[in-house]
Formats: C-alpha cells, sequence, structure tokens
C-alpha cells in the first residue's frame, strides 16, 4: 500500500472521501511544481535581460550584477524546490504496510 493511502486511510471517514482526498492532494503537489516551473522560467527571463544590458553604456554594473545574482538565486531555489516536491512524490508512493487500529471502540 502507498504511504499516502495508509495515512489517508487512517482517518476515519467515507471511503469515498478517500479517492477525493488522494486527488486533492496529487493536484496540490502538482500545482506546487507547476508554479515553481513558473518562477524558474521567470527567473531565466530576468536573467537573460540583465545579461542583455550588460553590452549597453553607461550601464550600473553593480546592480545588472545583482540582478543577475537574484535571479540565478530564483532559478536554483526552484530547483531545489523541486527536488523537495520529488522526493515528497517519492514518499508518498512508497510502499507501506499497513496495520488498521483495532483499538478503537
Amino acid at each position: 500500500m502507498k504511504k499516502l493511502e495508509a495515512i489517508l486511510k487512517g482517518c476515519e471517514f467515507l471511503d469515498k472521501l478517500f479517492g477525493y482526498r488522494e486527488k486533492e492532494i496529487r493536484r496540490k503537489l502538482e500545482a506546487a511544481k507547476d508554479q515553481c516551473e513558473t518562477v524558474k522560467i521567470q527567473a531565466q527571463i530576468e536573467y537573460e535581460e540583465s545579461m542583455n544590458k550588460l553590452g549597453g553604456k553607461d550601464v550600473n554594473y553593480e546592480a545588472v550584477i545583482n540582478d543577475m545574482i537574484k535571479a540565478k538565486e530564483k532559478m536554483l531555489n526552484a530547483d531545489t524546490t523541486l527536488k523537495a516536491i520529488k522526493e515528497i512524490e517519492s514518499d508518498l508512493n512508497s510502499e507501506v504496510k499497513f496495520e488498521p487500529d483495532t483499538k478503537k471502540a
């Protein structure tokens, strides 16, 4: 049994809700990945635009380089977050042995 399924089956609710909750969790993970990809793409665009500014006249190189650093940091953060999301998905999809709690009255 998948860890996510085991977690959700441990909750007390109708079996029909189990599937809905699982789908909602998976949708939220996908939304988080999409958001990270969007941030990463925007940061790549910002980085390229900043690089192009370096060729101009009367450029404040310090400001442009700082903008490039910020854009690179956004890209790295997005990559780190994407990696974390992938690890969360793997963890939730890992197999576990589920033993129902028989002590409940």
